[in-house]
C-alpha cells in the first residue's frame, strides 16, 4: 500500500489542504506534504492523528480495497460518529422499520 497516496487521497476527499489537515493533526505542513510524498515514513501515532482528524479508524484507513461508499452514506456514518450509543440504537431502529416499510410497499 501507499501510505502517502492514501493520506493524500483521504486529505482531498475531505476538501482538506495540506495545511488544515496539519492544523488538525499539530504535524507541521512540511512533515504532511513529506508523508504524501513518501520521503518519510509515517509512524503509528502520526497515522493515528491523521486518521482522527480524518474522521476514521486505522482499519479503515488501510481497508483501501473496500468499496467506495455513496456520498449520503458517508455523510450518515459521519454524523453517527457523533451521536450517544442510545442516539445510535434509536436511530438503527428507526432505519429498520424504514426498512420494512419499503418491504411492504414493494409487495
Amino acid at each position: 500500500m501507499n501510505v502517502g497516496a492514501r493520506i493524500k487521497q483521504l486529505r482531498k476527499a475531505k476538501k482538506l489542504s495540506q495545511r488544515e489537515l496539519a492544523d488538525l493533526t499539530s504535524i507541521s505542513q512540511p512533515v504532511i506534504n513529506r508523508l504524501e510524498n513518501n520521503t518519510r515514513i509515517a509512524d503509528v501515532d502520526s497515522l493515528k492523528r491523521i486518521c482522527s482528524a480524518l474522521g476514521i479508524t486505522l482499519a479503515e484507513f488501510f481497508a483501501d480495497q473496500a468499496p467506495e461508499l455513496p456520498p449520503d452514506i458517508r455523510q450518515m456514518i459521519d454524523v453517527a460518529r457523533k451521536l450517544t450509543p442510545l442516539q445510535r440504537e434509536l436511530i438503527i431502529s428507526v432505519m429498520k422499520e424504514m426498512a420494512k416499510d419499503n418491504q411492504t410497499e414493494g409487495e
